[in-house]
């Protein structure tokens, strides 16, 4: 049995955050995107659009993060994906790991709106606020 298209998407966008395909990414994302970052730090909140999404994934590389994932599985249908990772976020010395969930909602294989749960969400904020 062959994976959903949205699995596929999914996957693929991940695999191109991780790498910093802007091109592949920006593609996936619907140009009335709600992206919603979790926790306490500069980079989380909510993103309204495709520029202004484009552009916190943006600072984010420009402010030295990175961060890398994992995938454990993802699941999907038309309308929703639900990705399991471990991820690893790295801003100058500082590091965390740790488990995380992303749910998205899809239309027309781009992503509408993004909700991430991070495990253990202060030692995520402590690295990006560093």
């Amino acid at each position: 049995m062959s994976e959903h298209p949205n699995v596929a998407t999914t996957r693929a966008g991940i695999e191109a955050f991780v790498k910093g395909d802007v091109a592949t990414l920006s593609a996936m994302i619907a140009d009335d995107v709600i992206w919603h970052a979790p926790g306490n730090n500069p980079y989380a909140g909510t993103s309204t659009g495709k520029e202004e999404t484009m552009a916190r994934m943006g600072r984010l590389a420009q402010d030295g993060v990175v961060i890398s994932f994992d995938i454990h599985d993802v699941v999907g249908n038309d309308e929703h994906v639900v990705a399991m990772v471990d991820a690893s976020i790295t801003k100058g010395s500082s590091s965390a790991r740790g488990r995380a969930v992303e749910v998205f909602h899809v239309r027309d294989g781009q992503v509408t709106e993004f909700w991430g749960y991070n495990e253990d969400q202060p030692a995520i904020d402590a690295v990006l606020s560093s």
